[in-house]
C-alpha cells in the first residue's frame, strides 16, 4: 500500500509585533497562557507560554538537538480524521498544523491509498502526484479556514492583543505549494518503480539519487516537490523532515515579506494624487520593520540549530537558491524603502515650510499697508504742523502725493501689492520644491 507525506505553506494574517519577543517578553509570555486558558477545550499547544521550558533553556544545551533561545512555532495543532473530508483515492492518517510568525500557517500529513482505489492506477505516478496535491491544497485551506480562523477569534478577543501581535484580514487563497514525499517499501519491487517515475522527470540528479535510496545508500530523495523517502531509517527521515519544515518557514516568510514589499513599493510609484502619504509612510515602514525581523531571525536559526540540522536546511535553501532569489531581492527592496522614506521626509519638510513660510510672508507683506497708511499719516500731520516739515525745502514731494490720495485708494493698491507678492512667493516657492 502507498503512503505520501506532505506538508504545505499558506498565508494567514498573523504575526507578532517586530521586536516585542526582546523587548516585553515576560508580556508576551503571560498573553500566550492567557490565550492558553481559553483554548483549554482544543487540541493545541502553545510554545511560547510561559507553562513550557522552551523559553528557559539555555542555548546549545544540547550538541545533537535543535535548542532555540525561542521556538520558532507559534502555536500547533492536529485534527482527526473525522474532521477531514473523505478523498477518492486516499485516506487522512494524520493531519496536523504549525503558525508561525509572518504570516506562516504550515500544514503537514500523512495519507494512505484508501482500499477503495482503483487498481488501474496503482502505478501512475501523475496520478498519485496530482491526488496528494488536491488533497494536500484542500487539507491546508481546511485548516485556515476552520483551525486558524477560530484561533484567530480568540487572539482578537484578549483586551492588549493589539500590543503585542499584529492581526490582519488576509482572505484563503492557494497554498504556495504542497511538497508530496512517498514511502519506499524496500522489499516491494513495484514500489521502486513507482519511486523512479516519481521522480524521473525533474532532473538526471534525481534518476541517478533514487537508485541510491533504493539500494540503502541514501535514506531519502528530498531536493524539489516530489521526494521519496526509505520508513525503515526514520531518525535520518525526520531530522530532514524537520530541518525542511523550518527551511519551508523561512523561504514562506520571506516570499510573502518580498511580496508586500513589491506591493508597498508599487504603491509608491503612483501619482501622490492618487495615494495618502501617511499610509504609504505606514505601510513601508511596517514592511520594512518586518523584513529586518525575519533577516535578524534567520541569522538567529543558523547560530542556534544543531550542526546536522543547519546542513540539511543550508542543503534545502541552497537547493532553491534562497540567497539569490529571495534574501538579497530583500535587502535591496529595504534599500529602496529606507530611500523612499527619507525623500517622503523631504517633501513633508518641504510642504510643512511652505506654510511657515506663507505666514511669514503674510506678516511681512502686510508691513506694505502698515507703511503706506502711515505715510499718508504722517504726509497729512505735516501739512498742518510746519515744525515737523521745518527742513522740508520745496513742493511736490512724495510725502505730500501720498497724503492727497484718497485713503481707500491707498488700501486698495496696498492689499493688492501684498496679494501679488504672496502669489509670487508661493509660486517660486512650488517651484524650488518641484
Amino acid at each position: 500500500m502507498h503512503e505520501f507525506r506532505w506538508m504545505a505553506p499558506i498565508r494567514v494574517g498573523f504575526t507578532s509585533s517586530p521586536g516585542i519577543l526582546d523587548r516585553e517578553p515576560a508580556r508576551y509570555r503571560t498573553f500566550w497562557d492567557r490565550v492558553a486558558d481559553r483554548a483549554s477545550d482544543r487540541p493545541w499547544s502553545f510554545p511560547r507560554a510561559s507553562s513550557t521550558d522552551d523559553l528557559a533553556r539555555i542555548g546549545w544545551s544540547k550538541a545533537a538537538a535543535d535548542v532555540l533561545h525561542r521556538p520558532l512555532e507559534v502555536v500547533t495543532g492536529t485534527l482527526t480524521a473525522a474532521d477531514v473530508p473523505a478523498f477518492p483515492d486516499l485516506e487522512v492518517a494524520e493531519l496536523g498544523w504549525t503558525l508561525y510568525d509572518h504570516g506562516v500557517l504550515l500544514v503537514e500529513g500523512r495519507l494512505e491509498v484508501a482500499a477503495t482505489a482503483t487498481a488501474e492506477h496503482w502505478d501512475d505516478a501523475e496520478h498519485w502526484e496530482q491526488a496528494v496535491q488536491d488533497a494536500g491544497r484542500d487539507l491546508t485551506r481546511l485548516c485556515a479556514e476552520l483551525e486558524y480562523a477560530a484561533l484567530e477569534s480568540i487572539l482578537a478577543a484578549v483586551p492588549d492583543h493589539a500590543d503585542l501581535l499584529m492581526l490582519e484580514q488576509v482572505p484563503v487563497g492557494e497554498p504556495l505549494w504542497v511538497t508530496r514525499s512517498l514511502a519506499l517499501d524496500p522489499a516491494d519491487p513495484s514500489s521502486h518503480d513507482l519511486a523512479r517515475r516519481w521522480v524521473s522527470e525533474i532532473d538526471s540528479f534525481h534518476r541517478e539519487a533514487i537508485e541510491e535510496v533504493i539500494s540503502g545508500e541514501r535514506p531519502l530523495l528530498a531536493r524539489w516537490l516530489n521526494h521519496v523517502y526509505r520508513p525503515d531509517r526514520g531518525a535520518e527521515v525526520e531530522l530532514s523532515w524537520n530541518a525542511l519544515k523550518k527551511a519551508q518557514f523561512c523561504w514562506s516568510a520571506m516570499h510573502w515579506i518580498d511580496q508586500t514589499l513589491r506591493e508597498i513599493l508599487a504603491w509608491s510609484m503612483a501619482d501622490h494624487k492618487d495615494i495618502s502619504v501617511g499610509s504609504l509612510r505606514t505601510a513601508l515602514q511596517a514592511a520594512m520593520n518586518q523584513a529586518q525581523e525575519q533577516l535578524m531571525l534567520m541569522t538567529d536559526i543558523r547560530q542556534q540549530v544543531s550542526r546536522q540540522t543547519h546542513a540539511e536546511m543550508q542543503r534545502f535553501l541552497g537547493g532553491w537558491d534562497y540567497t539569490e532569489l529571495l534574501e538579497t531581492p530583500v535587502r535591496e527592496k529595504v534599500d529602496i524603502c529606507q530611500q523612499r522614506l527619507e525623500v517622503l521626509a523631504e517633501e513633508r519638510a518641504a510642504r510643512s515650510s511652505i506654510f511657515t513660510d506663507i505666514i511669514l510672508m503674510s506678516i511681512g507683506v502686510t508691513s506694505v499697508l502698515a507703511t503706506a497708511i502711515a505715510l499718508v499719516q504722517f504726509g497729512r500731520d505735516a501739512g498742518q504742523d510746519p515744525s515737523q516739515s521745518v527742513f522740508d525745502l520745496g513742493s511736490g514731494s512724495i510725502t505730500s502725493w501720498v497724503s492727497s490720495q484718497s485713503m481707500d485708494a491707498i488700501l486698495i493698491v496696498s492689499l493688492l501689492l501684498s496679494i501679488v507678492l504672496v502669489v509670487v512667493f508661493i509660486w517660486k516657492r512650488r517651484q524650488s520644491i518641484s
